[in-house]
């Protein structure tokens, strides 16, 4: 049966929130009813016979490159097939439309947070930036230096609401990976019930300015013995190791406190090297957390500045888009003051997909590693050298936002 792809309007937007919540066994109530309002012409929603059985759509943001660069992104979310419609080719459609759109959009990257660790990788996307949790058992959370010089104070909702966004803003744009947020995303994605009872807590640096924000909710898991509290970090936003190491301690210094876990930390998080027990701190969790898709190498790639100098020919297929941006040869010169990229008929040093170029580009994991795994073959030897000590990155990227 003929099925339709279109945007939807703001009338049909329920049924379309009602179809991602029916896909991911959740209520609608329970769908981002501020963000659902948002660029209703980059939905794209497979109807038949009137009625929609397929979801997607698009948010447009910036993802900060190594060097400061910021680069426009296709976020791609709420992606769901109705369980009756499965296998008929519903999910490639949709995606081949999105990636059209990012196109004309000239949005170099597509990018989305996954719900299932199978799905992507077909459609040329590939683990960019992993995360982890951190858990710390207060109990033995001595810190080796001395508290930070600056102010912490407890902000209202509202308060926050006026703070935070601006100190994420200063903050991911000096964070490689950081991923950009719009209005709508405070109030539907920042925080949720499942946490407990919010707060928020800023620090203020010597001279006043606020240079961090933590926010995080507290649940009671008492015992016979009396309370013993588990408090998450939602969030932990800083512009400076001063205002992350105030925030950190802070949370592992809270009163009735036994457990803190840091959600979405950076696999380089220095947490647990401020305290004196090497096992105070455990991480763990290490997951996927941004993917991302190269639609356009030249203009990705150029996008970032280099550790080091260095020349690369790097051979990319993408089985999808035969004959697109993201696909062919494609020569690098680059180094810390910027990359030039360009098509050629040069030997490759690197061959490999657009999935496996699109893990590596922001140095998230090294060309080495990816190798061994078999997805990289070096057709020039020292190539795989060359090229992690031109993409390495410091500090590793982190996304910090989810979509």
């Amino acid at each position: 049966m003929d099925v339709e792809l279109r945007a939807v309007s703001a009338d049909e937007l329920r049924e379309f929130q009602g179809v991602d919540a029916t896909a991911f066994g959740i209520r609608v109530e329970q769908a981002r009813l501020n963000m659902g309002e948002c660029e209703l012409d980059r939905t794209v929603a497979a109807i038949e016979r009137g009625r929609i059985v397929g979801v997607s759509r698009a948010y447009s943001f910036e993802i900060t490159m190594p060097g400061g660069a910021l680069l426009p992104a296709s976020g791609v979310s709420d992606v769901a097939v109705l369980p009756t419609h499965r296998r008929r080719g519903l999910l490639r459609s949709m995606m081949e439309r999105l990636f059209d759109d990012a196109v004309v959009r000239e949005e170099p990257v597509a990018m989305l947070t996954a719900s299932e660790g199978g799905i992507y990788g077909r459609f040329g996307y590939g683990v960019t930036i992993r995360t982890s949790t951190v858990e710390v058992d207060t109990r033995d959370a001595v810190f080796v230096t001395p508290p930070a010089p600056g102010t912490l104070r407890l902000v209202s909702l509202d308060e926050a609401r006026t703070l935070e966004p601006e100190v994420f803003d200063r903050a991911r744009r000096r964070q490689p990976g950081a991923v950009s947020r719009f209005d709508a995303w405070w109030l539907d994605e920042q925080f949720q019930a499942e946490f407990g009872t919010r707060f928020d807590v800023v620090y203020e640096s010597p001279g006043g300015s606020v240079d961090g924000y933590l926010t995080y909710g507290m649940r009671d898991q008492g015992t016979i013995h009396g309370p013993a509290y588990r408090l998450v970090t939602r969030e932990l936003v800083a512009v400076d190791p001063e205002a992350t190491y105030a925030l950190f301690r802070y949370a592992c210094e809270v009163d009735l406190v036994r457990t803190v876990v840091a959600m979405n930390a950076p696999l380089d998080f220095a947490g647990g090297w401020m305290l004196e027990s090497a096992r105070a701190a455990r991480q763990h969790d290490v997951r996927d957390f941004l993917w991302t898709r190269l639609l356009d190498v030249p203009a990705a790639l150029r996008a970032r500045t280099y550790a080091t100098d260095g020349a690369l020919v790097l051979e990319v297929h993408d089985a999808l888009r035969p004959g697109g941006r993201a696909d062919g040869r494609f020569a690098l010169e680059a180094g810390p003051g910027g990359a030039t990229v360009g098509a050629t008929t040069a030997d490759p040093d690197l061959v490999t997909d657009v999935a496996t170029l699109s893990a590596a580009w922001l140095g998230g994991v090294a060309f080495a590693t990816l190798a061994r795994a078999g997805r990289v073959d070096e057709a020039r030897a020292g190539a795989l050298a060359r090229a992690d000590a031109m993409f390495a990155c410091t500090p590793l990227p982190a996304a910090m936002t989810w979509f």
